[in-house]
């Protein structure tokens, strides 16, 4: 049994991470509704799927080709997530097609430049003797966030409608954003 609590900077990352993947969660299981509403079909919904996850892979691989040394890498994970919190603010312009998927694009370079740095950071605050619990945590929380956040995704778009989603999309990834930061101020301070 675990008896010792994870350290603080492992703690603001699985919080950020999770707070981002609620951005993403509330919108993606109506997506094809989103994108029917905005003048596409389900053909634009597979090929704004598509791009995204096309764009990420190979910006990922092109971006982490390189080596980065680990103030090189905080930068990364800072430019990353801001190009991917406005990728996410762009959600608000888009009035056609062609603006989805330039907003699709824009998350997805984000998201390629910060998410294999953010691994990474993570892998070096985990706890070696707690490794498997830290990295279940991790996993869980990821789960959990989702599915709650299709639900409220869901929800706040029936009632509420998908501009009011949209702005919580934007407040999650903006909190996510900060908490980043804070990590990053922590890091910080904590190799002075």
């Amino acid at each position: 049994m675990i008896t010792k609590k994870p350290n603080f900077l492992y703690r603001l990352l699985v919080l950020s991470f999770t707070m981002s993947c609620f951005s993403e969660g509330v919108i993606v299981p109506i997506y094809a509704i989103f994108v029917q509403k905005v003048g596409g079909d389900i053909l634009d919904a597979g090929f704004a799927m598509g791009i995204f996850l096309i764009t990420e892979g190979i910006f990922t691989m092109l971006i982490h080709r390189l080596k980065w040394n680990p103030k090189q890498r905080i930068n990364l994970l800072v430019g990353g997530w801001m190009i991917w919190v406005i990728g996410i603010g762009s959600y608000l312009l888009i009035s056609n097609i062609w603006m989805l998927f330039l907003s699709q694009v824009l998350t997805a370079i984000g998201n390629a430049i910060a998410d294999p740095v953010f691994d990474q950071e993570l892998s070096d605050h985990t706890d070696k003797d707690m490794e498997e619990f830290e990295w279940g945590f991790f996993e869980g929380s990821k789960a959990f966030v989702d599915g709650a956040a299709a639900i409220i995704g869901a929800t706040v778009a029936a009632y509420f409608g998908f501009r009011n989603l949209i702005y919580a999309m934007i407040v999650a990834a903006t909190l996510s954003f900060v908490l980043i930061l804070v990590y990053i101020s922590k890091l910080r301070a904590s190799k002075k």
